[in-house]
């Protein structure tokens, strides 16, 4: 294992801290999470009117850098951190930022972003699953037990009433046959996780510890698939990392963007994933040779370029 000296900073979010903890573990065993605290001033600035100075933050004056380390950023209120730390320690830095930062892309030793940003540059490496810190457990898959992962509204889905319906449906539908654990996500309507929660059916698990990436991974590997609505390209991503099949739960195709469909169409084409109907059946999958390039994409681009590199490379 490599033993890059490496932080990640961010603003503390769970999707963000999964992200800069999945591509740290990917870098080295040696990683301190740093959680940004952003003055209210510059709280809901753009980008480009916050300031590459620590006065834009409460704490990041407190980070001190003093060795050879590998900066991992996510979250558009990171950005200007980085470039701070990047400008005030540059003989010591490697800047990595997570998804596109929106400023100019030269200003970061390194950029990685889904394939569907279309991000074509020198210093970029796209990805097509999403990055995460979930682990899962070995030889703990049980033959009658699936997941339902429940997403909810975001800027390109509603997650009306109707859709709320045809999920509460299915679900009735499934646990005919199978356990089904339900997984809302912090997103997922209330009234929904209600109404599902009131299902007076002995194979029906709500699963409602949203901040425990550690039962999460656990429950991932413990269904023999995984069903997922399709809002969300990191649930999906995490579904597929379990390495089961893995169904998109279709909803409010109107709404769904082409960039998304891009996603569909590359993960579907690897059968990495599949739609959903009443009919599915489980499959296996491996992603091993996928998680393999994209780690050595990675490692080879932070060696030539970094001014230092691991004592065990």
């Amino acid at each position: 294992m490599n033993n890059f000296n490496v932080i990640t900073i961010s603003e503390g979010a769970a999707g963000m801290r999964s992200q800069i903890e999945g591509l740290a573990k990917i870098i080295s065993e040696n990683y301190k999470n740093f959680d940004l605290k952003i003055k209210s001033f510059f709280k809901y600035l753009p980008i480009e009117l916050i300031p590459s100075s620590s006065f834009a933050y409460d704490n990041l004056s407190l980070l001190k850098i003093e060795k050879n380390t590998i900066i991992i950023s996510c979250g558009k209120k990171s950005v200007k951190a980085s470039l701070y730390l990047k400008k005030k320690y540059k003989k010591f830095v490697f800047n990595i930022h997570i998804q596109n930062p929106k400023v100019n892309h030269n200003l970061f030793d390194l950029i990685i972003c889904p394939e569907h940003d279309n991000l074509d540059l020198e210093n970029c490496i796209s990805t097509l699953l999403a990055l995460h810190n979930i682990e899962f457990k070995k030889n703990i898959r049980s033959k009658e037990t699936i997941n339902f992962i429940i997403g909810g509204p975001n800027k390109y889905f509603k997650f009306n009433r109707q859709t709320q319906k045809k999920i509460f449906d299915e679900i009735k539908f499934l646990a005919e046959k199978f356990k089904v654990n339900i997984i809302p996500s912090r997103r997922t309507p209330n009234k929904l996780i209600l109404e599902l929660s009131k299902i007076n059916m002995e194979n029906v698990n709500i699963f409602d510890d949203l901040f425990n990436p550690k039962e999460y991974g656990e429950l991932l590997s413990e269904g023999n698939l995984q069903i997922v609505t399709w809002d969300s390209i990191s649930m999906i991503s995490e579904a597929i990392s379990s390495e089961v099949g893995t169904f998109l739960f279709k909803f409010e195709e109107e709404l769904c963007p082409k960039r998304y469909h891009q996603f569909f169409d590359k993960i579907t084409n690897h059968n990495f994933a599949q739609f959903y109907n009443q009919n599915i059946k489980p499959y296996e999958i491996s992603i091993s040779e996928y998680n393999e390039e994209l780690k050595t994409k990675i490692l080879n681009k932070i060696q030539s370029n970094l001014r230092f590199i691991s004592k065990d490379a």
